[in-house]
């Protein structure tokens, strides 16, 4: 049950400036005036290459690779981790005092005072302590996005969306990258002395698209059995022995999301046309380019109008019914609405209702280099266009972390 803000307590916020001038008041003031936290957000961000990131483990793996990756860690997180935690102090009053971003505020906080010590040269702690640190990290923020997304669902009467979507943006884009940065040091540091198949770091030099569009579709087709007591079927064809180079946890959350999208829409307009056939399947082509692979995921569930197609990659946006009304106005469907917002869970946790999957879906495409666009037949279905970049040594040296 999501805890909301009261405000029937109006004289809470007598004292707090009208949202329309941003009061300047911040909760957890005592951070907003700290020493570190500001000099540390003032530094400049030094992004590493995907190829110097590949460079790091490149095998054999060398205690100089291993070292130089642990070190980057150590210096650049506590200066991402500060500009989040200032970025945070920026928001609104009212905003920043709702208990879900309040909840992620403080974990960016303690998080650059866990990571902090060991930023400079003379730190004390060895590597292995420093990564134990960093898996710790990686844990506790595995939910940001879902709580972010509840928080802002409950105060976005109180922000413009443009605002919104400039914050959400840049949150995200460096979630993105401190997690990359966070991982690939620790994965490095257990691969040292195992052999990883194609694997450097935390990026598969091998990754079959064909394999892991069949392990997402099983486990979405799962889920959407459970809850709807029927999936499609999926085809997959095109040039299905394709292999490249990219980051498996990325590729299977856009995966992920994409086809919960077609598989719910595909059987929940297949029962609200009351047809008794078998449902129509959903097929994926897989193509291989010089440059870019792409996938294509064609389904048959009624497409999106005019009308909202451009609201899509909005946060917030959601087709979504509410699983919590649904629950309390019958209590027996309970059961079902879990298995309903795990239709819309993804590799950050569940999302249900919050309009969320999409527009990440996006980001994670575009991340390197890569795009998703959606094109509707109002009536008929949706084609999902996803590209990715080769990661190869000629492309890998422009994308930036």
């Amino acid at each position: 049950m999501l805890r909301f803000i009261s405000i029937a307590n109006k004289h809470q916020f007598r004292q707090v400036r009208s949202i329309a001038s941003k009061a300047i008041e911040r909760p957890h003031s005592h951070a907003f005036y700290d020493d570190k936290i500001t000099t540390f957000a003032s530094k400049a961000v030094k992004p590493v290459t995907l190829k110097q990131l590949v460079r790091f483990g490149q095998p054999p793996l060398s205690t100089e690779g291993l070292q130089a990756c642990t070190n980057y860690a150590r210096t650049e997180l506590p200066v991402r981790l500060a500009r989040r935690v200032r970025a945070f102090q920026s928001l609104p009053f009212i905003v920043g005092t709702n208990p879900y971003i309040k909840e992620i505020y403080s974990l960016y906080y303690d998080s650059f005072e866990s990571l902090v010590k060991y930023a400079g040269p003379d730190t004390p702690g060895d590597d292995l302590e420093f990564t134990e640190k960093l898996k710790d990290f990686v844990e506790r923020h595995s939910d940001n996005i879902p709580t972010l997304a509840r928080g802002f669902l409950e105060c976005k009467q109180y922000m413009n969306s443009q605002d919104m979507a400039r914050f959400l943006d840049d949150m995200i884009q460096a979630r993105i990258g401190i997690r990359l940065i966070a991982e690939q040091a620790i994965a490095l540091m257990h691969q040292k002395d195992k052999k990883t198949g194609g694997y450097i770091g935390i990026i598969d030099t091998q990754i079959e698209p064909n394999q892991l569009i069949k392990q997402c579709a099983d486990f979405v087709g799962e889920l959407c059995e459970f809850n709807y007591g029927e999936s499609p079927q999926v085809i997959i064809d095109g040039h299905i022995d394709t292999k490249f180079t990219y980051v498996p946890v990325h590729l299977e959350y856009i995966l992920t999301e994409l086809l919960k999208n077609s598989y719910r829409a595909t059987v929940e307009h297949h029962k609200k046309m009351g047809r008794t056939t078998a449902l129509p399947p959903i097929q994926i082509t897989i193509s291989q380019g010089q440059e870019d692979i792409s996938i294509r995921i064609r389904d048959q569930g009624n497409g999106i109008s005019d009308e909202d197609l451009h609201k899509v990659f909005e946060y917030s946006y959601t087709t979504v019914s509410k699983a919590a009304e649904d629950a309390e106005n019958d209590p027996s469907n309970i059961f079902r609405d879990i298995t309903e917002m795990a239709m819309q869970s993804g590799v950050g946790g569940p999302l249900a209702g919050l309009g969320f999957g999409l527009p990440l879906a996006r980001m994670y495409a575009r991340y390197f280099g890569g795009s998703l666009t959606l094109v509707s037949m109002w009536g008929f279905g949706c084609d999902v266009f996803l590209k990715l970049k080769h990661i190869d040594d000629s492309m890998a040296e422009g994308l930036e972390i």
